[in-house]
């Protein structure tokens, strides 16, 4: 009985410890599966195009942010999270042009700065262009004007939630720290994710429903968060001076952006396979 008792231990334990290889066979299989997908759309070449023309189009968007925000002690309050340990010098020094540039802006000078900032989202019209392999001419005016208006939404959303996260850190100040934290945070995240959800719903050429969007928003929100931590941490136990020189904050900023773009890209094309994998017609624009 004993010799029994004990073989039905083991076979039972080779039996957890198979389904439990099979498991990780199958994740690392996911895993290679996905990277192979962001090799294919040529992810990281994206990333970068994307962020060639952010930082072409931040100046004139920040300066329209604060024209929107106005004198508002908003902006100063979340440039002391954390989270934006990053760039917090180089966000300050843009800002102080942009309101010295604000004072006196004519109607041409407005013009012209709502177009250098609606060039961002024009090439990431056109990138999601690639990232779904759509086969159609799109004219270029049109997609220059769809990104003018989409520039007006972001700008209203932007100003909108800096509001609503600036009311969280004031009621935050008579909670527990801990809890303030985690309240800010939380709110944020929310806040990312919308963010990636309007991104995603404009990138992507054909017509869709806002929950086909939402997995690779997800997915691009925590990524977004984590990438911001992991550079908070960076900048708190490295010396950028010595790593980097002179330019540590433009290459810093720069590679953080870089980051960001990655971890949008990897969302659009996780949509983009997961509605291919769904067998989906879409109705174009």
């Amino acid at each position: 009985m004993d010799v029994i008792l004990h073989a039905s231990l083991l076979f039972s334990a080779f039996l957890r410890t198979l389904f439990g290889m099979e498991k990780i066979r199958a994740a690392a299989a996911r895993v290679r599966s996905g990277y192979r997908a962001l090799a294919e759309h040529k992810y990281t070449t994206i990333a970068g195009t994307l962020v060639f023309f952010l930082i072409i189009s931040v100046v004139p968007f920040v300066f329209w942010l604060t024209l929107i925000l106005g004198s508002t002690p908003v902006a100063d309050a979340l440039l002391e999270l954390e989270l934006f340990d990053w760039a917090r010098d180089l966000i300050i020094y843009i800002k102080g042009n942009a309101e010295g540039a604000t004072r006196g802006a004519g109607i041409f000078f407005l013009a012209t700065t709502l177009w250098s900032s609606s060039g961002f989202f024009y090439h990431l019209r056109r990138s999601g262009e690639i990232v779904y392999r759509c086969d159609r001419t799109q004219h270029g005016f049109r997609v220059r004007l769809s990104a003018i208006l989409f520039t007006i939404a972001v700008l209203l959303y932007l100003a909108a939630a800096a509001t609503l996260l600036f009311a969280v850190l004031v009621y935050g100040m008579v909670l527990p720290r801990i809890l303030a934290h985690l309240c800010t945070y939380a709110m944020l995240a929310v806040l990312g994710f919308f963010a990636a959800w309007l991104l995603n719903a404009y990138i992507c050429p054909y017509r869709v429903s806002p929950a086909d969007t939402a997995p690779g928003s997800l997915i691009t929100a925590g990524l977004w968060l984590a990438a911001s931590f992991a550079f908070s941490v960076f900048l708190r136990f490295s010396d950028r001076e010595k790593l980097y020189g002179a330019l540590s904050l433009v290459v810093v900023s720069m590679l953080f952006c870089y980051w960001l773009m990655i971890c949008f890209t990897a969302g659009a094309i996780f949509n983009c396979r997961r509605l291919q994998g769904k067998a989906q017609v879409h109705r174009r624009l």
